[in-house]
């Protein structure tokens, strides 16, 4: 009874807090469609990016406290890095114009949230899956910037390692997460085929795999030592 009053507890400050914060950028917008922020206008560019490098640096910063505070908040990790992200990105466009990872940056903390949820409670297994994409996402995305490679098989190689991640979880001991197999290998499949006309690619593709995998097997196999 305890730990559902506290789940209920902690929905009800969550809905409290995206539900303020909703109304204060509604009325954030309705100001500036209404033409209340021009008497600002005299405000120079630089200024109005440090103060949203701020704004959303300091409001990611207050989640990931809230979380530190009580862990039940699971859910505080993910706006947490996110807004982190999102001012660190703001922050490298404005001060390293040029810069070719400011999009890996954000999409990376996005999968960091996720990756922090599942490390907190190793139940929230579905929490591997959007971690998973966005880290792809992020790995995709710099390579795109920095490389000419082609990075479809990249892209699919990552959603087999991520899916083959969640049939690795320990809810694998139970025989709920065998389904994960079957996308990570057709996806698995894609990769090798989309980087089929890659050698170079291929020569290091298999290696990693088997690192990662046994690593994976490693990992999993210390956890249920570890209960024991």
């Amino acid at each position: 009874m305890k730990s559902e009053e506290r789940f209920s507890m902690t929905r009800s400050d969550g809905r409290l807090i995206w539900g303020g914060l909703l109304v204060l950028l509604g009325i954030g917008f309705l100001l500036q469609n209404l033409g209340v922020f021009d008497v600002f206008g005299l405000i120079p560019a630089s200024l109005w990016t440090l103060f949203w490098i701020g704004a959303f640096g300091s409001a990611g910063a207050l989640f990931l406290v809230g979380l530190w505070l009580k862990r039940d908040n699971w859910w505080m990790a993910i706006p947490g890095f996110v807004l982190l992200g999102l001012s660190a990105t703001i922050l490298v466009d404005e001060f390293l114009p040029g810069f070719p990872l400011s999009g890996s940056i954000f999409l990376g903390s996005i999968g960091l949230g996720f990756v922090t949820v599942y490390g907190l409670n190793r139940e929230y297994w579905w929490a591997i899956i959007p971690g998973g994409v966005n880290f792809t996402l992020a790995v995709v995305a710099g390579l795109d910037e920095v490389s000419g490679w082609e990075t479809g098989g990249i892209f699919f190689l990552g959603l087999a390692i991520t899916f083959a991640l969640v049939a690795l979880s320990p809810a694998t001991a139970h025989g709920k997460m065998r389904w994960a197999w079957i996308p990570a290998g057709v996806l698995f499949a894609l990769a090798v085929v989309t980087t089929a006309s890659m050698e170079g690619f291929i020569n290091i593709l298999w290696p990693l795999v088997l690192v990662i995998v046994g690593g994976a097997l490693l990992y999993r196999n210390y956890l249920r030592t570890g209960k024991e």
